[in-house]
């Protein structure tokens, strides 16, 4: 079961803003125009059936709606979500790499010189605090290239 990510939401129908807080700690407040709302919010409470992975919303006119927990996070490009999210899709496919090549973790422990748990760290996403040097050594190992670049936002 994934970790419960929102903790509680409230909204104010007069400034048209919703504040979703998350289990981290992390509150993110979104204008209702920024997620397509149109309409007044009566409730908003944390969906229980997706483990708090996302956020149901009752408006005014008995009509419900889900947002997913990283909706208010891509919108207000939280750079802690936006870097999670880049490092999910590199890891991702050095796995894929990995598995299409057919090359051990092993393998590639004994080549740069480390732990099978180093590079298990390595490629878990939900791990943050990466040696890129290290990841770069891995995607070269397997005949991949990164691609650094770096844009304005928008």
């Amino acid at each position: 079961m994934k970790a419960k990510k929102i903790k509680s939401a409230i909204f104010n129908n007069h400034k048209k803003v919703l504040e979703v807080i998350y289990a981290s700690g992390k509150s993110v407040r979104v204008h209702y125009r920024q997620l397509g709302i149109i309409k007044n919010i009566s409730d908003v409470w944390v969906d229980k059936e997706t483990s708090g992975l996302s956020l149901g919303i009752r408006f005014e006119d008995q009509t419900e709606n889900y947002m997913p927990y990283d909706q208010p996070l891509a919108l207000v490009r939280d750079p802690e979500y936006l870097l999670q999210n880049q490092i999910e899709k590199v890891t991702a496919r050095i796995r894929n790499a990995i598995v299409e090549k057919g090359i051990s973790k092993r393998f590639l422990a004994e080549q740069l010189k480390t732990s099978d748990n180093q590079i298990q760290r390595l490629l878990d996403p939900r791990i943050l605090n990466k040696n890129l040097e290290q990841l770069y050594k891995i995607a070269t190992l397997l005949g991949l290239e990164f691609e650094w670049r770096i844009k304005e936002a928008g």
